[in-house]
């Protein structure tokens, strides 16, 4: 008996299905892929953080800025409080009914809790365009440095000093000192607590006295007599601008001549060799604490009680002992070529007048006698007799 076999390869089957053959031909060779990329992460882990944190940084950066730009446009309850907007007012708007005041625009501005708004009627009634109320920039404001009205008084602290005093107040050390008789006797002595009249303006504070006229002033002061007669500080009366004896008057621009302090000096004969190379060195190791100026024609050098001053060059004693002219203990060198320099408030002296010596030569020792306000060196330099600038001389 023969058997019907079926066909084995009929031409509609399943094999020939296109869901079918994409399932072998794409969805399995992508799940291998995807299995094997999975298995190698997995297997791998560690090589991968390196990228994970950078990017996690960077997110949470981003992040943070997203926030910060967010937060930065909110109005916080706290700031509202403290905040209070300035109000451009408008100027009047012209007709009768329309016309608005200051008081109507801040009832409504305070009704509506500082936000600004005056789109609500006006507490009268009035009618009005609907208008939002401007802030007004709050620029920070400089405070200019204004004159002074009149004369004041100055208490003295611990380190000043006349050119630190006047530089305090916009003046030139000079006012200070001719404003102040004390003061202009002995510029390098001030005392803690000691008051100083400091002028509105530069120039010499005069006293009054019978003898004297707005011109005879004028002339003693190298000025003219008008900014004296006109100087509002001065409170004279036109036309005449009479003066009273015993009155204080301010010399706008006025200048007094300088007296150089003067000491007797050797007389004896000069020693052999006893000669200045014109070359000066520093006479002591230590700190400036007033400098040169009209009235003080020296530099001080603060420096402990008993240091070392060396002469600034070769030469002999002109001078060695103690004086009554505010220098205390001093010792002039003279250099035998015109100049002399000038040592001074010194607390020990170890030459003699006529002594010659060197270049460095330790002469004496740091003090505070004299008209002196602490330890220190008073060094002056004169060619001819005339005060010279140390600081032209020195290296």
């Amino acid at each position: 008996m023969r058997l019907l076999r079926r066909n084995a390869t009929p031409s509609n089957t399943t094999k020939d299905h296109p869901l079918l053959r994409w399932f072998e031909e794409g969805f399995l060779h992508a799940f291998a892929w995807l299995a094997t990329t999975v298995y190698r992460t997995a297997g791998d882990w560690r090589g991968w953080r390196p990228l994970l944190t950078r990017t996690s940084a960077h997110l949470a950066v981003i992040a943070v800025a997203i926030l910060a730009t967010g937060l930065s446009n909110v109005e916080w309850p706290a700031q509202a409080a403290s905040t209070s907007p300035t109000l451009a007012l408008p100027a009047s708007a012209g007709d009768g009914d329309n016309e608005e005041t200051a008081e109507d625009i801040l009832a409504v501005f305070n009704d509506n809790n500082g936000r600004g708004e005056v789109t609500p009627p006006l507490p009268n009634g009035r009618n009005r365009a609907n208008r939002a109320v401007a802030r007004l920039a709050q620029p920070h404001t400089i405070i200019p440095e204004r004159p002074r009205l009149d004369i004041v008084t100055y208490t003295v602290q611990a380190g000043d000093t006349v050119q630190s005093i006047a530089t305090l107040f916009g003046l030139q050390p000079t006012t200070v000192m001719w404003a102040n008789s004390a003061i202009e006797d002995a510029p390098d002595l001030l005392r803690i607590g000691q008051e100083v009249t400091i002028l509105p303006i530069d120039g010499v504070y005069h006293t009054v006295t019978q003898s004297d006229t707005l011109e005879t002033i004028a002339k003693e002061y190298k000025v003219e007599p008008e900014p004296i007669a006109t100087c509002e500080y001065n409170h004279l009366e036109p036309p005449n601008y009479l003066i009273k004896e015993g009155t204080r008057l301010i010399v706008p621009g006025g200048e007094k001549p300088y007296v150089p302090k003067v000491v007797t000096s050797y007389t004896g004969a000069v020693p052999d060799g006893a000669r200045g190379t014109g070359g000066f060195q520093w006479p002591v190791l230590g700190t400036i604490t007033q400098g040169y100026w009209y009235g003080h024609r020296a530099i001080d050098v603060g420096a402990p009680l008993g240091s070392a001053v060396m002469a600034a060059d070769g030469g002999f004693i002109g001078f060695a002992g103690w004086t009554d002219v505010g220098y205390g203990y001093l010792i002039v060198v003279d250099h035998a070529n015109g100049f002399a320099t000038y040592y001074a408030h010194l607390s020990n002296i170890y030459v003699f007048e006529g002594q010659a010596v060197e270049r460095g030569q330790v002469i004496g020792a740091v003090g505070s006698t004299g008209w002196s306000t602490g330890p220190h060196l008073h060094f002056e330099v004169r060619y001819y007799g005339t005060p010279q600038n140390p600081w032209a001389y020195l290296p």
